[in-house]
C-alpha cells in the first residue's frame, strides 16, 4: 500500500513539473533579433543555451520516468534515483549537474527556475540590460561579471 502511495506522489510531481516547464529557448530566432553582440547578449546566449540544456533534461528523465511509472518501461536506476529525489523533494543529481547552483530543495528550485525563465524571456525580448539581475540565479555568474568588466 505504501509503495502505491508513493508512486502516486512521484507521479504527480512529475505531471505538475511537465505540466509547468517552459518550452526552450528559440535560439536561432534569438540570435537573429540581435543587431549587436554586446558582451552582456553574450551572457544571455549563453543563459538561454545552458537553461534550454537543463529544461531538455528535466523533460527527457521525467517522460522516461512517466513511462516506467505506467509499466510502459522497466524502471532503471537512473529512473528510480529521479523518483527518489522527487519524493524526498530533492534536486536530482542528474539536473543539479547542469543547474545553477542552489541550495533549495525541488519545489523552491523549480519555482526558482520558473522565475529565472522569465527573467531571461524579458532580457531577450529586447536586449536591454535589466536594471537588478539575480546573480546566484545565472548558471555562470562570473560570465556576467566579466562581461561588466568588458564594458566598463
Amino acid at each position: 500500500m505504501a509503495e502505491w502511495l508513493r508512486e502516486e506522489k512521484v507521479k504527480t510531481i512529475v505531471d505538475d513539473i511537465l505540466d509547468k516547464i517552459p518550452e526552450q529557448f528559440n535560439m536561432h530566432d534569438i540570435m537573429q533579433r540581435v543587431e549587436e553582440r554586446t558582451p552582456y547578449v553574450i551572457v544571455a546566449f549563453q543563459e538561454c543555451e545552458r537553461m534550454n540544456t537543463l529544461m531538455k533534461e528535466m523533460k527527457r528523465s521525467l517522460r522516461e520516468l512517466d513511462l516506467g511509472l505506467k509499466g510502459e518501461l522497466t524502471i532503471s536506476s537512473d529512473m528510480e534515483a529521479l523518483s527518489n529525489s522527487l519524493f524526498l523533494d530533492q534536486v536530482p543529481p542528474a539536473w543539479t549537474k547542469l543547474a545553477y547552483a542552489s541550495m533549495n530543495g525541488l519545489s523552491s528550485w523549480y519555482v526558482d527556475l520558473l522565475i529565472r525563465v522569465k527573467e531571461l524571456e524579458t532580457w531577450t525580448s529586447d536586449f536591454n540590460l535589466p536594471n537588478s539581475v539575480w546573480l546566484s540565479g545565472f548558471f555562470n555568474p562570473q560570465s556576467f561579471l566579466t562581461a561588466i568588466m568588458q564594458v566598463s
